[in-house]
C-alpha cells in the first residue's frame, strides 16, 4: 500500500470569506491510493476524520486561493502563534498523527479501501462504540444547566447565582415539557423565531385550554399575564446564549430585543390585593394546623410589617436584630440584603414583628426550607381559613404589597417608604460594596421618626413601635 497522507481543513457553512467569523469544525482529509471498485472500474477515494474540535479560521490558517476560491488554508506557524487560543486543537492534532501512523503500521504490505483505513481509524480512538451523535435537546441542556447552578451553591464563586435564579430555571422546565407533549420535541438547532414564537403561542392556549393535554390541567383557564412570559423569555433566552457559548447551533437571532415581551403596567385584581390591617390582626389569632402553615402565619405577618422580599427574608435566615440607640432614638432593626436590587438597608422592626423575633432567640425565622409554589399555597390556605375574601389572589408579593398600601393609607410619604422597600442601587462604578452605614442608620432614624409623628395623630394597631 502506498504511504498514507493527510491534510488539515475546516469544515465551513459558507464560501463568502467575509462571512467566516466563527469556530468551524477542523477536518482531517485523509488520502493513499484506496482501492475502489464500482462497476467493475477502478477509482481511488479519500475520506474526512473529524478532530472533534472547533476553531476560528484565522487561529487556523492563513488565506490562499485553491482551484479558484479563496480559503483559510492549515498553516503551523499560525497555530503556533495562536497558541493561546489552540491548545486543545495542538493536542487533537498529536493524537490524530500517533493514531494515523498506528493505521498505516496495522495496514502494511496490504491493499484497504478507504473504508477499510476508516473504520479501523474509528475503533483505535474508541469512536465505533460511541451512539450516533444526537443533536442538542433543549430540555436536557435546560437540566444539565440547572444541575450545574445547584453544585455551585455555596462554592464562593464569581458563577455562583442565588436560589431565585436557579427557580426560574426550573421554571421552565414544565413549560417545555407541556410544549413537546402537545407537538414536538424542541432542539436547539431547529430553535428559528417561527419555532419560538409557537413555542409562547403553544404555552399560552395550553394555559387556556385551547390545547389539551394529558398531563396538564390549568387551574385558571386565562392566559398568562405578559409580564409572566416576559419573565419565562428572559431566562430562556439566557439559557439559549449559555448553549451558545458552548458552540450549539441556535438560528435564532439572541440580540433581537423583541424576542422578549415589553414591560406592561399591569393593574390586575390579583396585583393590586393587599392585607388591610384588621386582616392581618385576624391572620395572628389563628391556630395553625401545620408546620406549612404555620411557616406561613409568620410569612404573612412578618412580611406585612417590614416589606421584605422573600429572597431578602430568606437571605435573613439566623441574622440576629440590633438595636438603634441613637440620641434620643431607640429602636430595633433588622440589617437585610435586596437580592433583587443587590442593595442593602436596616428595616426598623415594628412591636409586633419584633416580638416574634425575640421569640424566636433574637434571631430572624427561617424560610428557606419551603418553596415558592408551597408558601404562597399556604399563605392562602391560611387566609381562607381567617375568612379573606381574595384570598385566592395572593401570593409573597403582595404581603410586600400589604407593607407599602397600609403604610400609605396612614399618610406615610412614598420616598420615606421607598428607603425601606427601595434604598438606592449600589454604584457600578463605586469600589465601596456596601452602602456607608451613616447613611443606611439615617434613613431608619428618619423612617421612624416619621411613623412615631404619624401615629400621635393617626394611631395604628400594627404600624408602630410601642
Amino acid at each position: 500500500m502506498k504511504a498514507i497522507t493527510h491534510r488539515y481543513v475546516l469544515k465551513s457553512k459558507t464560501k463568502i470569506l467575509e462571512n467566516r467569523t466563527k469556530p468551524e469544525l477542523v477536518m482531517a482529509e485523509v488520502s493513499g491510493a484506496f482501492k475502489s471498485k464500482k462497476d467493475g472500474k477502478l477509482s481511488y477515494k479519500k475520506f474526512q476524520f473529524s478532530l472533534e474540535v472547533s476553531v476560528l479560521p484565522q487561529h487556523f490558517g492563513i488565506i490562499r486561493e485553491k482551484r479558484g476560491k479563496m480559503g483559510y488554508i492549515y498553516d503551523p506557524n499560525t497555530i503556533k502563534k495562536s497558541e493561546r487560543y489552540n491548545k486543545l486543537l495542538r493536542n487533537k492534532i498529536a493524537d490524530f498523527e500517533f493514531d494515523i501512523e498506528a493505521v498505516a503500521s496495522h495496514f502494511r504490505n496490504q491493499d484497504p479501501t478507504a473504508e477499510e483505513v476508516k473504520n479501523y481509524l474509528f475503533f483505535i480512538t474508541g469512536r465505533d462504540k460511541r451512539k450516533p451523535e444526537e443533536s442538542f435537546e433543549i430540555l436536557s441542556f435546560l437540566n444539565s444547566h440547572i444541575k450545574h447552578l445547584e453544585n455551585l451553591v455555596g462554592s464562593g464563586r464569581k458563577d455562583e447565582v442565588k436560589e431565585n435564579t436557579i427557580n426560574s430555571f426550573r421554571n421552565l422546565v414544565p413549560i417545555v415539557k407541556r410544549y413537546q407533549e402537545a407537538k414536538s420535541k424542541l432542539i436547539f438547532e431547529n430553535l428559528n423565531e417561527e419555532l419560538y414564537r409557537d413555542f409562547w403561542d403553544v404555552t399560552n392556549k395550553l394555559k387556556t385550554g385551547e390545547i389539551k393535554i394529558d398531563s396538564y390541567t390549568p387551574k385558571s383557564y386565562g392566559k398568562f399575564a405578559s409580564n409572566t412570559i416576559k419573565a419565562y423569555q428572559n431566562y430562556f433566552i439566557l439559557l439559549c446564549k449559555v448553549a451558545r457559548k458552548q458552540l450549539i447551533n441556535i438560528p435564532l437571532d439572541l440580540s433581537d430585543t423583541n424576542l422578549i415581551n415589553t414591560v406592561e403596567k399591569n393593574n390586575s385584581p390579583k396585583t393590586e390585593a393587599f392585607l388591610k390591617e384588621e386582616d392581618i390582626l385576624k391572620v395572628m389569632k389563628y391556630k395553625p394546623v401545620s408546620k406549612n402553615t404555620t411557616m406561613a402565619k409568620d410569612y404573612i405577618i412578618i412580611a406585612s410589617l417590614t416589606g421584605m422580599r422573600l429572597q431578602s427574608m430568606q437571605e435573613a435566615k439566623g441574622r440576629s436584630i440590633e438595636l438603634c440607640t441613637n440620641n434620643k432614638n431607640v429602636f430595633y432593626y433588622l440589617h437585610t440584603i435586596q437580592g433583587k436590587t443587590s442593595t442593602e438597608c436596616y428595616t426598623p422592626l415594628f412591636s409586633t414583628a419584633l416580638e416574634m423575633i425575640k421569640k424566636n432567640n433574637y434571631q430572624f425565622p427561617d424560610f428557606t426550607k419551603i418553596t415558592l409554589a408551597n408558601l404562597n399555597i399556604n399563605i392562602r390556605s391560611v387566609l381562607s381559613s381567617v375568612g379573606i375574601e381574595n384570598n385566592s389572589l395572593f401570593s409573597t408579593h403582595n404581603l410586600r404589597s400589604t407593607f407599602v398600601s397600609n403604610l400609605s393609607l396612614l399618610g406615610v410619604p412614598e420616598i420615606i417608604i421607598s428607603s425601606v422597600t427601595h434604598p438606592s442601587k449600589k454604584s457600578n462604578i463605586s469600589s465601596v460594596h456596601i452602602y456607608d452605614r451613616r447613611d443606611m442608620l439615617d434613613k431608619a432614624i428618619m423612617f421612624t421618626q416619621e411613623i412615631i409623628k404619624i401615629n400621635k395623630i393617626k394611631s395604628s394597631k400594627l404600624y408602630k413601635f410601642s
